[in-house]
């Protein structure tokens, strides 16, 4: 989420422009947010989404992306409407045919869109994310994101650790 700041024109008037987010931009694979919901006291899946949920990474989804999650997580209804009440929505403009798997092109599209950092995977397969980077956006799995250092930090200072 961009934050708005204010500043000074030449003539002195006031005026709004959109300063950086502090926030890491992130897009989630449908099968992280499943993995998310199976008990494990490891789960670096569950531990990304904690954080999405408690306002520490920005999560974007486009309209297909949500009917994808909400098959998916329909067996888990407080936990999909909590993801769905605190996602952004985009709206990318042009369909890709980047990724084999047609449907991941729609996760890579709104990365895009929304100048995402990381998409966030375990579908580093061939003829799915089977590259390290998209343009400027990276993919990782769970355990590679939680481990960057910024996160490390981030969990240390949230959680003591992990």
């Amino acid at each position: 989420m961009r934050r708005p700041w204010r500043s000074l024109k030449k003539n002195g008037e006031l005026s709004r422009c959109v300063g950086p987010s502090p926030i890491l931009k992130i897009i989630l694979d449908t099968c992280i947010l499943k993995l998310a919901t199976l008990p494990n006291p490891i789960n670096p899946s569950a531990l990304i989404v904690e954080l999405f949920l408690a306002g520490d990474l920005e999560a974007w989804a486009s309209p297909a992306m949500i009917e994808e999650y909400q098959e998916v997580l329909a067996g888990t209804p407080e936990l999909l409407q909590r993801i769905l009440s605190e996602l952004e929505l985009c709206y990318p403009l042009t369909e890709l045919a980047v990724i084999r798997h047609k449907p991941d092109n729609r996760f890579l599209g709104s990365a895009l869109a929304v100048s995402a950092e990381f998409i966030i995977t375990v579908n580093t397969a061939r003829g799915h994310f089977d590259r390290l980077h998209y343009q400027s956006v990276s993919v990782l799995t769970p355990g590679a994101f939680v481990n960057l250092p910024g996160m490390r930090k981030l969990v240390q200072k949230r959680y003591g650790g992990y």
